[in-house]
């Protein structure tokens, strides 16, 4: 536990003293400015009438309970006053701290990274909260096995934390309990860490996100004992129910109103293999999903089939149709101790029903379809507030006409997002975002083959995923593109204001072409200003740009303009 030293402070006086009544004929408080009390601790104080036992409080236990509400609240030198039966408080200057620092840090643990310390309110709980921000920060690190302890001195507003980290070890082995139903070794696939790799409390609060958020487990955590030989890692675990059903819901200015719902059967045999049905609809688009996870090999063995049915709508300003596809993917995934490695590859049978952008009618298409994505460990770990690490993943399939296609073509992907939290500071300060993607479709381009390819094997830019000075899939014209690439930049202004607001700035860019990978002008620009706010119920981002072109004409006046976008749920 912290401790707080209680040593006399002066803070300057900022306006005169009111006496306020918080009790009626018992307790008065003349401050400065309001103190207000919670419902659990009114009773204390002023006594709770309908308890025969609570209807009087004697002053000496309202003195005692009242200093102690005080402190929570930075007052550590009280006066008190009797007035007739009542008390007079006058709690005296506020707190604050004045400075931070930790005694007995490791080189590994750079604890001046640690912002929005000086000037807080020093409190018992604002105490703990920096003595756990020092633990956790030696735990990922390498330490297993710290002991911080904090203490503060109310004259100078000083934080002090001892810390004795212990040794930096490297993780021996994992110890897990049975799991009824199911072999245990299977949440070995989930791991972020790998044994001999240096200890880091992060990676093991991944992994247990992970087994969480696939469904597998309810809950599960892991606790650590510092061996001889090196840390011993025991994973404890709460199973829960094998079913699983969410539901979401968000919207923006482009979509409208957006849900997503799913359902999931998490435990089909020992090996934990499973099943999901899930949906995603808006105004402009609709998608059915079932899938199934197959892990046929070894429990702990990540390679699994990936067996798919889609059915998807889509109707767009330039294009409207309906596909459906089946899949069969063998897929796996590896990590090292910072980042993590995806791979998926098969048959993919897809219909496309064209009604408007193309040659309306139905497109078969047999393809090997593959996807490689490669994901730093902290940019999955922050995903829902981002602020570090980085992704690049690259999609595409192929498909020729002498093997059951009406068309021989090749899709290709590659797309990306780096993040930068500038002097890794926490909570971050500024945060600098790059993305961008590359895209081509390769194709015989006979006016036949260009009449009867479909939408989706076409590229199109605007709107809040590429380029926000545009509007959605505005760009380049109803037929589409043949080739597209866009990056975007971003300089988020974090914690600068309270409440979670965030005003950012960016400048996307993009350019397309009617071959794949052969680009022309002109060169399409947007730069603007948003706003991000982290509210209780999820992230809201709103930004206005204006697009801009430059270097040629692309027949069309009317898509240069300032364009407004809003969002619930959507992030850079």
């Amino acid at each position: 536990m912290a401790a707080l030293t209680t040593v006399w402070a002066f803070v300057a006086p900022a306006a005169e003293p009111v006496l306020r009544e918080v009790c009626p004929g018992k307790l008065w408080i003349e401050s400065e400015r309001p103190i207000s009390f919670t419902g659990m601790e009114r009773p204390f104080l002023c006594g709770d009438p309908e308890t025969p036992a609570w209807r009087e409080i004697p002053p000496a236990q309202v003195r005692f309970h009242l200093s102690t509400f005080l402190e929570g609240r930075g007052y550590f030198r009280p006066g008190f006053e009797e007035r007739g039966d009542g008390l007079i408080a006058r709690p005296g200057p506020r707190t604050r701290v004045s400075g931070f620092r930790v005694e007995g840090a490791p080189p590994e643990l750079d604890w001046r990274r640690r912002r929005r310390v000086k000037n807080r309110v020093l409190s018992p709980k604002f105490l703990n909260d920096i003595e756990g921000w020092v633990r956790h920060e030696a735990k990922s690190r390498g330490y297993p096995c710290p002991v911080a302890k904090g203490r503060a001195n109310v004259e100078t507003g000083e934080i002090v934390v001892d810390l004795a980290p212990g040794p930096r070890q490297r993780i021996e082995s994992v110890q897990v309990e049975e799991i009824p139903g199911m072999d245990a070794r299977v949440l070995r696939r989930f791991d972020a860490f790998r044994t001999g790799a240096w200890y880091n409390e992060d990676y093991l609060l991944l992994s247990s996100d992970r087994a969480e958020d696939s469904g597998l487990v309810q809950n599960t955590y892991f606790e650590a004992d510092c061996g001889a030989d090196g840390a011993v890692l025991r994973q404890k675990t709460f199973a829960g129910k094998p079913r699983l059903l969410r539901v979401g819901v968000g919207a923006d200015t482009e979509e409208y109103a957006i849900v997503k719902a799913s359902w999931k059967h998490t435990r089909l045999g020992r090996n934990a293999s499973n099943f999901e049905v899930a949906a995603y609809a808006s105004y402009k688009r609709q998608q059915l999903d079932l899938t199934s996870e197959l892990y046929l090999f070894a429990p702990e063995s990540r390679w699994h089939l990936l067996p798919t049915l889609s059915f998807a709508h889509e109707r767009e300003s330039d294009f409207h149709f309906i596909s459906g596809s089946a899949k069969l993917l063998a897929a796996t995934s590896w990590d090292r101790q910072d980042s993590g490695l995806r791979f998926a590859a098969g048959p993919d049978l897809n219909y496309v029903d064209t009604f408007r952008g193309a040659q309306p009618g139905l497109t078969r298409f047999l393809s090997l379809e593959y996807e490689v994505e490669w994901m730093s460990h902290y940019y999955e770990w922050f995903r829902n507030d981002p602020r570090t690490g980085f992704y690049l993943r690259a999609t595409g399939n192929f498909a020729n006409k002498n093997l059951l296609s009406e068309l021989t073509a090749q899709r290709f992907r590659i797309d990306g997002q780096y993040l930068y939290n500038f002097k890794n500071l926490d909570p971050p300060w500024l945060i600098f975002g790059v993305r961008g993607a590359l895209m081509g479709t390769f194709v015989d381009r006979t006016p036949q083959n260009l009449a009867k390819l479909p939408p989706n094997y076409k590229f199109y830019l605007g709107g809040s995923a590429d380029l926000r000075g545009f509007g959605r899939k505005e760009l380049p014209d109803p037929d589409g593109a043949l080739s597209a690439a866009f990056a975007s930049f971003e300089l988020r202004f974090a914690n600068w204001i309270p409440y979670g607001v965030q005003p950012f700035l960016f400048f996307d860019a993009g350019i397309m072409g009617d071959q794949a990978f052969r680009f022309q002008l002109p060169f399409y620009y947007s730069p603007g200003f948003g706003i991000r706010y982290d509210s209780p119920i999820g992230v809201f981002r709103t930004t206005l740009a204006r697009g801009f072109k430059a270097g040629g004409d692309d027949g069309n006046p009317d898509n240069t303009h300032f364009q407004f976008f809003i969002s619930y749920g959507e992030e850079f």
